[in-house]
């Protein structure tokens, strides 16, 4: 029998489970809403600031901007290095469709260029999707035009424009300014600009020494971007800082005169002013196109410059160095006269001269004069313009190689020039405590002997012999070197004073007489006129004479390899009376001085007095 009352109980009894299980879930729920609200109330109301940077930073990002490489220029104010518009074609990966199609209708539209598709391919997927790549350099504005009226052609290829390193003097300045390429890799670490896609930095000469000055410093950009990284707009802009361009004492139009006379020579010429310390040339071939560094030089050329013997690479004014041979003599006869020997004592040369060595069997060493007779009775005038090995002989004994040393580093030899290239050499001045040091032997008296004729360890660049000659004809004034004009020297002050000007009359006396004489070394290159030069020859030996040789007749330098034959050397100044420029030009294994060197210092001379003595040289500029 159905039992209604205890039917109705037992329902009213599942209601309230029901009701309170119902009441517990739902104070649940608005627990979790109310913590889901309140967590949103908190990132919207107290995060906001921090999450809107966050996401921000996700959409925005930073790239860095590359300014303009400072100008060089040259005395006359005219750019010797200089950044011009260079024109190329490139391409974004993620908005080519068909790589390959693109890469074929490229060459069809340039066939001149004809790019390999494999290679290029495989540069561009080195690259991110979206940056752009460049794989056609250097377009001429004919190929530019072609390009731009082709782009329906070449989805995803798109022309732009650049800036590249040029050198409108080309091999004549190269040396000198150097060139640009791709930044190395131990440069990374301290090079910002290493950052930066196809960024270049200085290798040799002034674009290395003042890289840091002339690369500027870097921009940047902040730009948003989409969810593939294309850049969508440019937010906010940081300018960067132009390099500084800097102007070099150099006049363009001698030195690539002097440049001019070395063709198909190796050597170097310096040319001086004496007043001022300015170097304006500073030649040396043979030499190398400094654009093909810009443009990316190729590995056959490259191997070509390399392998050369004749070393273009090497900057031969400040970064080779030879046995100064006779050039050297008027130090050696001044610290002769500031060791109180007259320039009146003369000596005999009768081709030779010996010394006592008890190494040898006979005990006698003997030590020659270039000419094979002798020069008889001379003085310090005539020693100086016969160029007679017997008399600095004589006078190297008495003085020391210790004095000889010290008035050879008093006016420059042994040391920087420049203190400018990272390539400069410094050179050898040699004296006891040097051997010691470095050999670790005893000073023999018979190399007093050779050193006294510039050879021996002693070795010297032509800037330097240039500085020294400039010192001793300019009054003695020691000249601090210039190749770069400073316009934050102020001050004036007092020259120092390297020599007595007595002795210093007298060396250049010599010297003129050397020149200007019948019988001087350099009497064939003498100028006619009311200016002239002066000068000392030199002749550097490059291998030891035998004494069968000199019995049988020493072979001449023409009969000899290239490699074989002497050095000709030739360190002078003009006019003879008001001395204005000082000059060395050194011809590698040319021969003799008076042969290979003296005419071509000759021909310089000629041109400074004709071209550069009475007319303004300079247009200081303001950089």
């Amino acid at each position: 029998m159905f039992d209604k009352k205890k039917y109705i109980s037992k329902s009213e009894n599942a209601d309230k489970q029901i009701s309170r299980r119902t009441m517990i879930l739902s104070i649940g729920l608005t627990g979790v809403f109310a913590l889901m609200s309140s967590r949103l109330a908190y990132l919207q109301l107290y995060r906001h600031r921090d999450y809107k940077s966050l996401s921000d930073e996700n959409r925005i990002t930073h790239r860095l901007i590359q300014p303009s490489r400072g100008v060089i220029y040259n005395t006359q104010g005219k750019p010797i290095a200089n950044n011009i518009e260079s024109y190329h074609a490139s391409i974004i990966l993620e908005e080519v469709s068909d790589i390959n199609k693109a890469l074929e209708s490229l060459n069809l539209v340039l066939p001149e260029k004809q790019i390999d598709i494999d290679k290029t391919i495989k540069k561009i997927k080195k690259s991110k999707k979206f940056v752009p790549v460049q794989i056609i350099d250097n377009l001429s504005w004919d190929e530019f035009a072609r390009l731009n009226s082709n782009l329906y052609r070449l989805k995803g290829v798109f022309p732009s424009v650049g800036y590249k390193r040029f050198y409108p003097e080309k091999d004549s300045h190269a040396h000198l300014l150097g060139y640009i390429s791709d930044i190395a890799k131990e440069e990374y670490q301290e090079n910002p600009f290493s950052k930066l896609n196809n960024a270049k930095s200085g290798k040799i000469g002034i674009e290395k020494s003042l890289d840091k000055e002339l690369r500027g410093q870097l921009g940047s950009k902040s730009i948003e971007i989409n969810a593939f990284g294309r850049e969508i707009r440019e937010l906010k802009r940081i300018e960067g800082k132009v390099g500084k361009s800097v102007q070099l004492t150099i006049d363009s139009d001698v030195q690539n005169f002097c440049f001019d006379l070395l063709k198909g020579l190796s050597g170097s010429i310096s040319v001086i002013d004496v007043s001022t310390g300015n170097y304006i040339a500073l030649a040396s071939a043979p030499a190398f196109d400094p654009n093909k560094f810009s443009d990316g030089i190729s590995l056959s050329d490259w191997q070509s410059l390399l392998s050369n013997k004749y070393k273009p690479l090497i900057n031969k004014s400040i970064s080779s160095f030879y046995p100064p041979g006779s050039t050297i003599k008027p130090l050696v006869a001044l610290a002769a006269l500031e060791s109180g020997i007259s320039p009146n004592e003369t000596f005999s040369c009768s081709g030779k001269h010996e010394v006592e060595d008890t190494s040898l069997e006979s005990g006698i060493k003997t030590f020659h004069c270039w000419k094979k007779d002798g020069h008889k009775e001379v003085n310090m005038n005539k020693a100086i313009k016969v160029s007679c090995d017997v008399y600095f002989y004589h006078i190297a004994r008495r003085v020391g190689i210790d004095k000889i040393a010290e008035v050879c580093r008093r006016f420059g030899l042994g040391e920087e020039v420049f203190d400018l290239f990272y390539e400069e050499q410094t050179g050898i001045v040699p004296d006891k405590k040097w051997k010691r040091t470095t050999l670790g032997k005893k000073w023999l008296i018979g190399e007093t002997l050779v050193s006294a004729i510039g050879q021996s360890y002693f070795l010297s660049t032509s800037s330097q012999l240039s500085l020294a000659f400039a010192q001793i004809v300019n009054g003695g004034k020691k000249i601090k070197p210039q190749l770069i004009y400073r316009n934050d020297e102020k001050d004036i002050k007092i020259p120092t004073l390297l020599a007595a000007q007595s002795h210093l009359k007298i060396l250049m006396k010599a010297l003129d007489n050397a020149t200007n004489e019948p019988g001087g070394t350099s009497y064939r290159s003498r100028i006619l006129g009311e200016k002239k030069m002066a000068g000392k020859t030199g002749t550097s030996q490059v291998r030891v004479i035998t004494e069968k040789e000199r019995e049988e007749g020493i072979i001449k330098n023409k009969d000899l390899p290239w490699n074989k034959r002497d050095h000709g050397l030739f360190v002078g100044y003009g006019p003879s009376d008001k001395p204005k420029y000082a000059i060395s030009v050194i011809i590698e294994h040319g021969g003799s001085g008076s042969k290979a060197a003296a005419p071509i210092a000759s021909k310089i001379f000629k041109y400074l007095f004709r071209k550069k003595m009475d007319i303004k040289q300079s247009v200081i500029i303001n950089v």
